[in-house]
């Protein structure tokens, strides 16, 4: 958004004569959501008030989307009663354009209102005071990327006049981390998702920037894969009828998050039948199980029980922060927050319990190992202990000595072998009788 220098000569007078309207005016001084300080640090030319003139839709710049990145908008507004005449939602394609007016719109009001408290209260410090945008239309905007410079990132965040702070977040998506940053009038999330591909190793995270009216999802994608892969599905998720608990930005963030969190469990509950899989498979033919596939699934399964307790925090720590800020505002969807937090906790205690049946398979086959290991040294250790009176003799016999009698009796070489394949059947029975020759 970009300061326009052409004025209208009455202005004033026009915002004089509709002070009822005022509240649905916006100033293209006023930051998209960086607060009035933010304003007054972009030059002192500018340090006007934003009561003194409003905006036209055509005065509202757009968002300037980079080469190969792909901007989509939309609005959610209040659609037809659905069971039990509760109010559904329905999607509609729309503009950046309208979104970041709709912010405006109702910074611009929050702002008033706050005044309006503070103006008729004068004993203790007024509570939070949540905007009153139930009703009206909100919006999501979904910007994804490729890999870019932090330059690159940084001057096209700078049109969404974001804290600086944030800016600095979001051009560095290779460093995110799941956390939770609120301020006044905005709320950053970065929350760990699943990659389109669910077996591969990679980490991915989503920008959630939350705000009333609006919600900003923001993504990186690698170049060789398609951006449309995993926002057709959350698109179509949240399309369907009672997905969105809410016509509101927070509504479109908590169905945005079950969605995710719907294919982290579904990732789970597949780890699960292909555990029970092997176990079955162990339990019919053991010595050809491929022990590959168990290292495979544990693979997987660590990157998904990763993402379960990523999400699971995050989700935990929006729900605290809902108290000091006003871009998340869950007052009228707790039942749907605590379901979310429900299946996030699930996921965790699911994966656990993945983990432990993978593991307990993996020690039935490093018993199994182990067990024919043992088999063999005993089988290696009998035939040892048989040969070793014989090699004795045969050490005895083969002496060099001038006067060994037994050498020169009649039939001596045939005894000795009779003799020594008689004491090694001996052996071998003792062996057996011991327990120590008998299969398991």
């Amino acid at each position: 958004m970009r300061h326009n220098s052409s004025f209208s000569a009455n202005s004033s007078d026009t915002t004089t004569s509709h002070k009822d309207e005022r509240l649905d005016h916006v100033s293209e001084l006023t930051p998209l959501m960086a607060g009035d300080r933010a304003a007054r640090a972009l030059s002192p030319s500018m340090m006007l008030r934003p009561i003194q003139r409003s905006l036209s839709s055509d005065s509202i710049a757009t968002i300037a989307a980079l080469p190969d990145m792909v901007l989509r908008a939309h609005s959610i507004h209040v659609g037809g009663a659905g069971r039990h005449s509760e109010v559904t939602c329905s999607f509609r394609p729309s503009s950046a354009k309208a979104a970041l007016k709709a912010v405006q719109q109702e910074q611009r009001a929050s702002r008033r209102r706050a005044e309006q408290k503070m103006a008729s209260t004068s004993d203790d410090s007024p509570a939070k005071i949540r905007p009153s945008f139930v009703m009206k239309e909100s919006y999501w905007i979904d910007i994804e990327t490729p890999p870019r410079s932090s330059d690159e990132l940084s001057e096209f965040l700078y049109q969404l006049r974001l804290p600086s702070f944030f800016v600095s977040i979001l051009s560095e998506p290779t460093t995110w981390t799941s956390e939770v940053v609120a301020l006044q009038f905005i709320s950053l999330a970065i929350f760990q998702i699943l990659p389109v591909d669910p077996d591969s190793d990679e980490i991915a995270h989503v920008a959630l920037l939350s705000m009333p009216r609006l919600l900003v999802t923001f993504s990186t994608f690698p170049k060789n894969e398609d951006a449309d892969g995993l926002y057709n599905l959350v698109h179509q998720y949240m399309k369907q009828r009672e997905r969105v608990p809410e016509p509101s930005s927070s509504g479109l963030l908590l169905a945005w998050l079950q969605f995710h969190v719907r294919r982290t469990s579904a990732a789970l509950r597949k780890l699960r039948v292909r555990a029970v899989e092997m176990d079955n498979e162990l339990d019919r033919d053991f010595n050809n199980f491929d022990f590959d596939d168990l290292v495979d699934a544990k693979d997987c399964l660590l990157n998904v029980l990763s993402v379960a307790e990523e999400q699971h925090g995050t989700i935990d720590a929006l729900a605290a922060a809902e108290k000091g800020t006003e871009g998340v505002d869950f007052g009228n969807c707790t039942a749907a927050l605590s379901v979310l937090q429900a299946h996030a906790s699930s996921n965790e205690r699911l994966s656990s319990r993945v983990d432990k049946h993978l593991n307990e398979l993996r020690e039935r086959i490093m018993a199994h190992r182990e067990h024919n290991i043992n088999q063999k040294m005993a089988l290696l250790t009998i035939l040892s202990a048989v040969f070793m009176p014989l090699t004795l003799l045969s050490g005895i016999w083969g002496m060099n000595f001038e006067e060994m009698p037994e050498l020169q009796a009649e039939g001596a070489y045939q005894k000795a072998l009779i003799g020594m394949f008689l004491l090694a059947i001996c052996m071998v029975y003792s062996f057996k009788r011991a327990g120590f020759a008998t299969s398991p």
